[in-house]
């Protein structure tokens, strides 16, 4: 399966690949507790149940193939 990403769904990976290394790293942690307001996190959510929808319709269409 050859997935074409937008943009919007590359920056949005790429800061869920954030969380990983916030979690690991105390510095890291300090700066991503910061940012992390009801916002940003209700945000990050939504983000990512689009994206998560997104990834179940193209594993449907795949399969159908």
């Amino acid at each position: 399966m050859n997935l074409k990403l937008t943009e919007e769904q590359e920056a949005t990976l790429n800061e869920i690949t954030t969380f990983n290394l916030s979690t690991r790293y105390d510095d890291y942690k300090r700066a991503f507790y910061n940012k992390s307001t009801d916002e940003y996190t209700e945000e990050q959510i939504n983000k990512i149940k689009e994206l998560k929808a997104w990834l179940e319709i193209m594993l449907k269409m795949y399969i159908m193939l």
